[in-house]
């Protein structure tokens, strides 16, 4: 039971920084993919733009906030006190990473959801089964994005390519 104690932060140290690098690997993503197309246009309405400003703000205050304090606490040798901070950017960092992927770039001739770069051309049957989602085929594919956050102008100005 003791080596549990000490294991499983260590784990949970790797999915954070797994998680971490995910969310570095989006960021370049995107700014590598806005270097290639210089019409991509973020989709995000006004109200998205103030949720992600806000979740980006907590990210970064909680982020350096929870290493800093898992490092004093390390140096200090309280190995106990680490474990709640690693624990809540843990969680915190896997919302984040899961809530940007719903972050919509759209360009001349292909749309970026999440990590994935879509041809508009092979885009096929664009349906809206709520009014948050979008589902459509591409290639054999359905494929289904949250939309809450997304203008809708811009998004049904950039889908009437797709027919």
């Amino acid at each position: 039971m003791g080596d549990l104690k000490y294991l499983l932060p260590i784990l949970v140290a790797v999915v954070l920084v797994w998680i971490t690098y995910l969310i570095i690997n989006f960021v370049a993503t995107i700014i590598k993919t806005k270097k290639k197309d210089d019409t991509m246009v973020c989709g995000v309405n006004m109200q998205g733009k103030v949720f992600y400003g806000v979740l980006i703000v907590i990210y970064l205050v909680l982020f350096v906030y929870c290493v800093y304090f898992m490092i004093t606490h390390l140096l200090s040798g309280d190995v106990d006190s680490v474990y709640l901070p690693l624990n809540i950017l843990t969680i915190y960092s896997f919302v984040f990473y899961l809530m940007i992927q719903w972050i919509i770039y759209f360009g001349h001739r292909q749309v970026l959801i999440g990590r994935v770069l879509f041809d508009y051309r092979k885009i096929k049957r664009v349906t809206y089964p709520k009014k948050t989602k979008l589902r459509f085929t591409y290639g054999q594919k359905t494929l289904e994005t949250y939309i809450r956050f997304i203008d809708d102008s811009i998004l049904k100005k950039s889908l009437q390519r797709t027919r």
